[in-house]
């Protein structure tokens, strides 16, 4: 069980505020009422486990994300969707422990696709990386705040951050019907449209990328992948992955050019790689006798994304002149990898989690 407090209602941020229990910002009391209808609205309970961070010795129980939804200021509605993208960043496979400890300073990105979305308000639409919703904001808070008040990673502490970027507060968004034939993102991996998913990548902030002019589906991938391969994202060279977020107006261009989600993330990955001199030209250096292994490849250059599928493709956004945004993982695969978990509708088991570890159906 959570430990408690007894404050005075007049007392709660400054001792918080004190305690380093907030991520800077004001927070809702976690009182025991405000907590347990968000366990009632997740159908979990509080000692339930939803996964571990073995190299912390931490682990995380329903509870725990539910008083940090509260502080977040969730309305209860959203807590099995931030249950879902607290199961996807506990994963082994996403490596929670060196995306919260790194120096590079990831925000946890969290991308909801499926009808739960409209649902529960996220927002799909203008300014939909952006501030000015409660949905969107306060479901990536609360995975930080868990990430600070239940896995000690505190800036300056825990957390290495050497900057950090302002997405490190919240950053989710909600997926926007694509322009058909294409499919949802959901669809493209295996669920059903019907389903609700979360996808979390450990990302930089978002870079816009313009280009107001072009109506051309083609010469708009050749924009993304100038945007992706800039040589000072730390991942080039070495393999990451990343977020492509289309706007309106790029998304319809490049469907209106017959070009499928698969070949668009193809094109994407081949024009990414990169020669040892684009990297030299641009003063990186070439690391050798590292982890990260930058031989060249048979066509001599380096990848900024090893595999196509390291690409998240997806849409989203405000009709304007023709906006995009591109949003780079904060590290090769070798260290963290994109997580997708279907959200659970309350009364569904959570996985079968032990005191060390969660053993979960990482295809799912």
């Amino acid at each position: 069980m959570a430990a408690t407090m007894e404050l005075q209602e007049d007392d709660v941020q400054e001792v918080f505020f004190a305690e380093g229990l907030t991520d800077g910002l004001p927070v809702v009391p976690p009182t025991p009422a405000r907590v347990e209808a968000m366990l009632v609205a997740g159908g979990v309970e509080a000692g339930e486990v939803i996964g571990a961070v073995p190299a912390r010795n931490r682990t995380v129980t329903a509870e725990h994300a539910a008083v940090n939804a509260v502080m977040a200021g969730c309305a209860p509605g959203y807590f099995p969707v931030v249950l879902a993208a607290l199961s996807a960043v506990l994963d082994p496979v996403f490596n929670p422990n060196a995306v919260l400890t790194s120096t590079g300073g990831a925000a946890l990105c969290v991308v909801v696709s499926g009808p739960m979305a409209a649902e529960i308000g996220l927002n799909a639409g203008h300014g939909a990386l952006g501030s000015g919703h409660r949905a969107n904001a306060t479901i990536g808070r609360a995975l930080r705040l868990v990430a600070i008040n239940v896995l000690d990673a505190k800036p300056g502490r825990m957390d290495g951050s050497s900057l950090g970027n302002p997405g490190k507060y919240s950053l989710c968004f909600a997926e926007s019907p694509p322009p058909e034939p294409w499919e949802p993102l959901r669809v493209e991996l295996g669920y059903g449209t019907d389903d609700t998913t979360v996808t979390v990548m450990a990302t930089e902030g978002p870079r816009q990328v313009a280009n107001l002019l072009n109506g051309d589906g083609h010469g708009l991938l050749r924009t993304y992948a100038a945007a992706m391969r800039n040589p000072s994202t730390f991942a080039v060279g070495k393999g990451g992955q990343g977020v492509i977020v289309l706007g309106p107006e790029h998304a319809a261009a490049v469907v209106e050019a017959g070009i499928t989600r698969a070949e668009a993330r193809r094109y994407l990955c081949e024009a990414t790689r990169v020669a040892p001199d684009e990297l030299l030209q641009a003063g990186v250096l070439l690391e050798q006798g590292s982890q990260h292994d930058m031989t060249p490849g048979p066509d001599g250059k380096l990848p900024t994304v090893r595999e196509p599928d390291d690409i998240v493709l997806v849409t989203a956004g405000g009709g304007g002149a023709g906006w995009s945004a591109y949003l780079p993982a904060f590290a090769p695969t070798i260290h963290t990898r994109t997580v997708t978990r279907r959200v659970r509708p309350p009364g569904e088991a959570l996985p079968d989690c032990g005191p060390d570890s969660c053993s979960v159906d990482l295809s799912r």
